[in-house]
């Protein structure tokens, strides 16, 4: 087997600064660009953000640990967030798609 394409799924958690600075306000922007990017590319499949605003959870896929740092560092907002980062055994979700068309 080639481990080369072996693509794992990891649960990152970040908790966000208590107190949103103008600065980090400025940067939500670009982060949803961004976000929104890498969910059309595949590499993030959930983004979610708790009602209080203090915590993101993010299911992203790579190859490894590394890979989803380096991804993490292209997210604007890094350098004002703490994160912890999970390698899943596994990932089920419902189905997502189209309803059913229903002729009359």
């Amino acid at each position: 087997m080639n481990s080369m394409h072996i693509i794992n799924t990891f649960q990152v958690h970040i908790k966000l600064p208590d107190i949103f600075t103008r600065r980090f306000a400025a940067l939500i922007p670009q982060q949803r660009e961004r976000v929104n990017q890498l969910l059309e590319e595949r590499v993030i499949l959930n983004y979610a953000l708790d009602m209080e605003r203090s915590h993101l959870w993010v299911t992203m896929q790579a190859k490894d640990q590394e890979t989803i740092m380096d991804v993490l560092a292209t997210f604007p907002i890094i350098k004002d967030v703490k994160v912890e980062i999970f390698e899943l055994a596994f990932f089920d979700s419902a189905p997502m798609g189209l309803p059913e068309l229903i002729m009359n």
